[in-house]
């Protein structure tokens, strides 16, 4: 949510605008869309099957191991390839998969090396599975984002 303060009759009220995003990280504004609107309205109508080679780049990651994570066959994937676009649900899961990798890199301070070695670091906390591999559900992604918070937040719990 995306708040501003203003002075109105001595008072402070709270102001939003629910079709701005709080600020991302760029590969979630490149592959998806930059607002609330946008992004809801791609991943309704499928994204490209493109934003699947973007998410791998991104990560440092090869098809294989992307379909993987993802949940998605190879055939489905050819099919998809031959569609042109992902179905809502995969759609969902490749923007997963983006903001994930937007968390890590802030937590990184904007390191795209150290926030994929992250992802891809076995974590004790997961059952040893790398945080990619523990984003596998949306539970799993939910935890991955929580610890990336508490770590940012200093969280040692």
């Amino acid at each position: 949510m995306t708040a501003s303060r203003s002075a109105e009759n001595g008072s402070s009220k709270l102001h939003f605008n629910p079709t701005k995003t709080p600020r991302k990280g760029k590969l979630i504004a490149r592959v998806i869309g930059s607002n609330r609107v946008e992004v809801q309205n791609s991943l309704l109508e499928g994204l490209s099957v493109k934003a699947i080679a973007a998410i791998e780049k991104a990560l440092g990651i090869d098809q294989k191991t992307f379909l993987q994570i993802s949940g998605m066959s190879k055939a489905t994937f050819s099919r998809r390839k031959e569609a042109g676009r992902l179905t809502p649900d995969e759609s969902s899961k490749v923007y997963r998969f983006a903001q994930l990798y937007d968390l890590a890199k802030a937590m990184m301070l904007d390191d795209d090396v150290k926030a994929r070695n992250w992802l891809q670091t076995p974590e004790p906390l997961f059952g040893g599975e790398t945080p990619l591999e523990h984003a596998r559900t949306e539970f799993g992604a939910k935890e991955v984002e929580d610890l990336i918070g508490r770590i940012r937040h200093g969280v040692f719990s």
